[in-house]
């Protein structure tokens, strides 16, 4: 079943946002501010992952959900989509086993006492800290997020590093654009 979308096609804040070489990104991230936690939580979103060559691993779209969790947290979930042309419906793509939901994470702000510490400012979406890691690099996987405007969680800026021992090697960007209510 394909969730009822709230915004048919990406804004063009958005698009700009993909369109940004990565040397410019960096800026972007350092001038964000921290987004709203209770803003993101129950709510999906359109994702798009940089640079454009992210296509050739079947990764250049996706959705990536936040939920209420246990005891105030906020954690999150990664949704498959079918294309990689940016104007094209967010049809989701099933998991071979099945699943709708992949690639689950924790969302805390940054912690400065801790190896994961780069942006102080952003919020940390760990793929470690869930009570069953998905098999492979996911579970590596750390992404920092910031908003691009000040003040609002419509249009968020990610930067995403695998986990290695204490090492963070940094993989890619991702842009997000609050796309529809998360099912329940």
């Amino acid at each position: 079943m394909v969730s009822t979308v709230n915004r048919a096609l990406p804004s063009e804040d958005y698009l700009a946002l993909v369109r940004t070489p990565p040397s410019k990104l960096r800026s972007v991230i350092a001038r964000g501010d921290t987004p709203d936690l209770d803003s993101l939580a129950g709510w999906e979103w359109r994702g798009t992952n940089m640079p454009a060559s992210s296509r050739l691993l079947g990764l250049r779209r996706f959705v990536k959900g936040f939920v209420p969790g246990a005891t105030g947290s906020v954690e999150g979930y990664n949704v498959s989509v079918v294309g990689a042309d940016l104007l094209l419906p967010m049809n989701e793509r099933l998991q071979r086993d099945g699943r709708r939901e992949w690639a689950r994470f924790d969302v805390t702000p940054v912690d400065p006492t801790r190896n994961d510490n780069r942006y102080l400012h952003a919020l940390l979406l760990d793929y470690g800290l869930v009570a069953i890691s998905e098999p492979g690099i996911a579970g590596r996987l750390r992404d920092y997020l910031v908003r691009v405007v000040p003040d609002s969680d419509e249009l968020l800026l990610g930067h995403a590093f695998l986990a290695v021992g204490r090492a963070r090697i940094p993989i890619g960007w991702f842009a997000l654009e609050r796309l529809m209510t998360a099912p329940e």
